[in-house]
């Protein structure tokens, strides 16, 4: 059954059903850089923390998926294009300089995820959706800070040469990669409400 009645108008619907899509495209674009990074880190401990957190993100796939379905869209978990690639060459990357550089690569990508969330969880939602998001953007916030911790212990912390190139990289790494995804989102805004019956 789809919740439509707690939004106050198909515009409002439709724009809702785009931003869930674009969050669950974001989480599409994570999780193959997820898995590089597991593969490539030698720290047991690490491995371990960043399955977990991947784990969290299959969370929020099946989250956002059962969303957009009670607002009576259909889920397709599909990855940005072309940022989606992006973000995996980002991290695989990192690959051939060990932990530390699979760990930078790491941070710029999480710093998008980390303020894309904080961007969407600070919006107008019914509570449900509202309360959801809140959840998945108190986990970013935590796999950011857990890499920045993670950084520092390797002497790559914010005050490091490669510390502050790495932030000056993920921001205009995720600056452009928000951009090109907007457009994509308010494509997908305005084929909902074409979709949709008046």
């Amino acid at each position: 059954m789809s919740e439509l009645s707690t939004v106050s108008t198909e515009r409002d619907a439709a724009a809702l059903l785009a931003d869930l899509t674009d969050l669950l495209q974001l989480e599409a674009d994570v999780l193959p850089s997820y898995s590089a990074a597991i593969t490539g880190l030698r720290r047991p401990e690490q491995q371990e923390t960043l399955r977990a957190f991947r784990a969290d993100h299959e969370r929020h796939v099946r989250d956002l998926s059962a969303a957009i379905r009670r607002y009576g869209g259909i889920p397709l978990a599909l990855p940005h294009l072309p940022t989606g690639l992006l973000k995996l060459g980002v991290q695989l990357s990192g690959l051939p300089g060990g932990d530390r550089t699979i760990l930078l690569a790491f941070v710029a990508n999480e710093w998008q995820s980390r303020e894309k969330y904080a961007r969407y969880a600070a919006r107008p939602y019914p509570p449900e959706i509202a309360d959801l998001l809140q959840r998945h953007a108190s986990d970013e916030a935590r796999h950011y800070e857990w890499a920045g911790a993670a950084l520092r212990d390797l002497g790559c912390g914010p005050d490091t040469l490669a510390g502050r190139a790495v932030q000056t990289f993920a921001r205009l790494h995720g600056t452009t990669a928000d951009a090109l995804e907007a457009a994509g989102r308010n494509a997908v805004e305005a084929a909902v409400r074409l979709l949709r019956p008046a």
